[in-house]
């Protein structure tokens, strides 16, 4: 009767072979079902699942190597056209920002002197900004709507090779399609099947391309401001004073988050801050060491200036928090 039983147990574990759970190591299914947890995102699929190795390391959990690759939904003609437009709107993001901070400072100034009432989000040109930016931001979560910052980081990977190859200033290009990965990680046995019981080591093999057309955008100019009076862009330290005492003057973020509004996070960069409250405690401490420093600046294009080139050139290159905290640090340093 045992052995009966026994291979009516086998016969159900053959005829369920999808029944991950029925498996006493991990498989390449297992491993695909979590990566395609991983990079769920509606631009992206993951294929070519292997497992590579694996080992059994104290009886409930098994360690697995595995390699993968992620490749971009429509071919290499869909991903030319979101490479192009994504880099078209990034390289305004910069500049708009730029000129919103300056704007709402100029807004600060003009209320605190009694120019104008109410608060700095009823500036005219703080809303012209504001919503240039938004519409920016709109674009930009459209044509790249994954939310985790594994796809993201691999996007941004493909992203700067396209980026790259586009600097021939040729037509066609060699445009990122895939990305090769390769990871190892912890698998642990639970009714539904194998799952990670920890965050996978993932690493870019190879960049896969093929060759396409690449559109090119004209350049847009950065976003015109008006012009403010001499005692605007110098008012006395009394006035700077009771600006820095207004309420709503600095940015609108609760006291834990970044020195922006993580609803509108767009960027790699930017939700990678919004999630780790030690990025986001770097960012409002170097936005307020920033503004003090503006406040007493003699030239105060030229401070601005550096920050937007600190912002595009160091912060946002950044693919890891270990990154992120050096270029905070570094600036931080650098305004006190």
């Amino acid at each position: 009767m045992h052995h009966f039983n026994r291979l009516i147990s086998l016969a159900v574990c053959s005829a369920a072979i999808l029944l991950t759970a029925c498996s006493n190591k991990p498989g390449d299914a297992d491993i695909q079902q979590d990566l395609a947890a991983t990079y769920e995102c509606p631009i992206l699929q993951v294929s070519d699942v292997k497992k590579v190795d694996g080992a059994e390391t104290d009886g409930k959990v098994y360690e697995v190597a595995f390699t993968y690759t992620v490749s971009i939904k429509g071919g290499a003609e869909a991903a030319g056209k979101m490479f192009a437009e994504w880099s078209h709107l990034d390289a305004q993001m910069h500049p708009t920002q730029l000129a919103l901070e300056k704007a709402q400072y100029e807004a600060d100034v003009r209320i605190a002197s009694g120019q104008i009432g109410g608060d700095r989000n009823t500036d005219p040109e703080v809303r012209r900004l504001s919503q240039a930016k938004e519409q920016l931001e709109n674009r930009i979560n459209t044509l790249v709507p994954c939310q985790s910052l594994e796809a993201l980081s691999r996007l941004q990977i493909m992203r700067s090779a396209a980026e790259e190859a586009a600097k021939s200033g040729q037509s066609q290009i060699a445009v990122p399609v895939a990305i090769k990965m390769r990871g190892n990680g912890h698998m642990g046995k639970a009714e539904s099947g194998w799952h990670f019981v920890d965050t996978p080591a993932l690493s870019t093999v190879e960049v896969v391309t093929e060759t396409a057309n690449y559109p090119r955008f004209k350049q847009a100019e950065a976003p015109a401001t008006t012009q403010p009076s001499t005692a605007e862009l110098d008012p006395p330290p009394a006035q700077l004073a009771s600006i820095a005492a207004t309420p709503g003057y600095a940015d609108s973020t609760v006291d834990n988050g970044p020195s922006f509004d993580c609803a509108k996070a767009s960027t790699t960069v930017e939700k990678m801050i919004c999630t780790d409250p030690k990025l986001a405690a770097a960012d409002r401490d170097t936005a307020a060491a920033y503004k003090v420093k503006l406040a007493a600046s003699a030239d105060e294009s030229g401070l601005k200036q550096q920050q937007a080139n600190w912002r595009r050139s160091v912060r946002d290159i950044c693919t890891d928090t270990d990154c992120l905290e050096g270029a905070y640090k570094q600036r931080l340093a650098e305004l006190r």
